[in-house]
């Protein structure tokens, strides 16, 4: 046995014994390179041409003369959710006060993409079912210079979904889309020795974020107030219409509008922000160790983005008419003597049941690690074996700044710790965790080479924070994909990609979705004591040409 099936068996046998591990939500997977696609991504100690930038800059310093990149990603993506039945005590909750949840036992399905596009409000409902990215890059190497310098147009980050109106998982995601575009890149790779090599990429980014998400609260205390409001009605104990200044009214200012109830579609959220400038930062190495093994490590440090956008909430009859009538009562002042309490907005300037306002948004792209080896197992195969590290722990919420005390955050900082007056955080609570990649490289004749990659990308959501905002569980990617040498230096690479996710959340198993406890999990458990199911599919197909100039 020779010293590469040496090499070879090792790092199988800790692939296969270490601990199960989680890494990528999206990494990678709108980056539109075709080599990197089609070994899994499996390259920091291959980069792949001038995307080196982003995967191993030290890379770059294989580039010679002059030379650019164009390329294409297509991607097309689909979002399923299948909701079940309750647990006992929301099942109780329901039959006991006659509740319909349009949720429960009913199916989520989109394949329509949504982006946000730079400088344009809003999301862009994409108008064919697959996504075209053109990108690119170039890169110079002076003669006898051991510096390479490179500059890129790439998208770490480019995905989004619209659902339909009626879509049972509008409570958690109507639209969304998150994106990131880099479009200056300048780097360099410094040959330091023979066999050794350094490099870094300083990124120039825009990014932009838009969601919107219907929102109702299926809690114990709001079927506590309904119930609370048919009582007074029942006897009587309602303010006549035209009442002037009653002290008290629980019942509403229009008697006819439905009771404000747990399954109750009380607003609707949407905020949207971008910003032009966002810098990263991406520093690796590589060291040729022998003839048939290289061994590489990037590190891309942690980047925060502060988005500058708007809000928009539109609360339904229900809501308008509950608190309009405590608004009016004499009570209202003795309640906000104590706290801050909603309006119902009847009277707003934006229109009845409307707040609207700017928002500010941050965002964090968080740092991620990887090392990885390429073995030339015999003269015309290589076995390219990576593992990754992404610190997905800095994602414990997503902070919503908006610029005034709205009528929704005066009730949610009653029950929530998650809101303040003029601030609302998106729990998520994600983990930093490890993953593996590997690919393997076939030189079936000196122009062509084949590749096959395979990603186990396990979720870096725990079981007990699956929701259907970003219905990412358990992924696997399996690729293929080929290198062809053309005449005069020119080289097309071509690689396909299919990904597959899901998760299986037990009624009350995600604090994120459907916790059972309705003491503590007010505001963002639209799918309380409820079970569901999510799955995500990705097809991709990526294109690469590089020429000399």
């Amino acid at each position: 046995m020779n010293i590469r099936t040496v090499w070879t068996l090792v790092a199988m046998l800790l692939a296969g014994h270490v601990s199960p591990c989680r890494a990528a939500l999206v990494e990678n997977l709108t980056m539109g390179n075709a080599k990197a696609l089609a070994l899994g991504n499996a390259v920091t100690a291959d980069p792949p041409g001038v995307d080196a930038i982003h995967f191993n800059p030290a890379g770059l310093t294989r580039l010679k003369g002059r030379q650019y990149n164009l390329k294409v990603l297509a991607a097309s993506f689909g979002f399923t959710v299948e909701f079940g039945g309750y647990d006992d005590i929301t099942q109780q909750l329901v039959d006991n006060n006659g509740y319909n949840d349009e949720a429960a036992y009913s199916t989520s399905e989109t394949t329509t993409i949504g982006l946000r596009i730079p400088f344009v409000e809003g999301i862009t409902e994409w108008p064919l079912p697959v996504l075209f990215l053109p990108l690119g890059g170039a890169a110079y190497n002076p003669a006898g210079s051991d510096v390479t310098y490179a500059t890129a147009v790439y998208a770490p980050m480019a995905a989004g979904y619209v659902r339909d109106d009626d879509d049972p998982a509008r409570f958690m995601g109507q639209h969304m889309s998150l994106a990131k575009i880099t479009y200056f890149s300048p780097s360099f790779g410094v040959q330091l020795t023979d066999m050794f090599s350094v490099g870094a990429s300083l990124g120039f980014s825009w990014q932009g974020v838009t969601a919107k998400t219907q929102i109702r609260v299926p809690n114990m205390a709001l079927a506590f107030g309904e119930n609370l409001t048919r009582d007074f009605q029942n006897q009587g104990l309602c303010p006549e219409p035209g009442d002037p200044d009653p002290y008290i009214n629980f019942c509403g200012l229009d008697p006819s509008v439905a009771r404000l109830g747990p399954f109750t579609d009380v607003t609707s959220l949407e905020f949207d922000a971008e910003t032009p400038l966002v810098p990263n930062f991406n520093v690796g190495w590589l060291w040729q160790v022998t003839e048939w093994l290289s061994w590489g490590m990037v590190y891309q440090f942690e980047s925060r983005a502060n988005l500058d956008g708007y809000y928009r909430l539109e609360y339904n009859e229900e809501w308008v008419n509950f608190f309009d009538g405590i608004y009016q009562s004499g009570l209202y002042d003795t309640i906000t003597m104590l706290v801050a309490f909603p309006t119902g907005q009847a009277n707003s300037p934006h229109g009845r049941g409307i707040e609207h306002g700017e928002a500010n948004i941050e965002i964090v792209t968080p740092a991620h690690f990887a090392t990885g080896v390429a073995v030339q197992l015999t003269p015309t195969l290589q076995l390219n074996i990576d593992a990754k590290w992404t610190d997905w722990a800095v994602w414990d919420g997503l902070k919503v700044e908006f610029d005034q005390p709205l009528d929704f955050t005066k009730l949610a900082t009653l029950v929530s710790p998650y809101s303040e007056l003029t601030e609302l955080t998106i729990p998520r609570h994600y983990k930093s965790v490890w993953n593996w990649a590997f690919g393997v490289e076939y030189r079936y004749s000196d122009r062509l080479a084949l590749r096959a990659g395979y990603e186990p990308r396990k979720s870096s959501i725990p079981d007990n924070k699956q929701d259907v905002l970003l219905p990412l569980g358990d992924a696997q990617l399996f690729s293929l994909g080929f290198e062809w040498l053309m005449p005069g230096d020119q080289v097309l690479e071509v690689g396909v990609g299919y990904m597959t996710a899901d998760a299986q959340v037990p009624a009350g198993g995600s604090t994120n979705a459907n916790s059972s406890d309705h003491f503590n999990n007010f505001i963002y458990n639209p799918y309380a004591g409820t079970e569901f199911s999510s799955s995500a599919t990705a097809y991709l197909f990526e294109l690469s040409y590089t020429a000399p100039f």
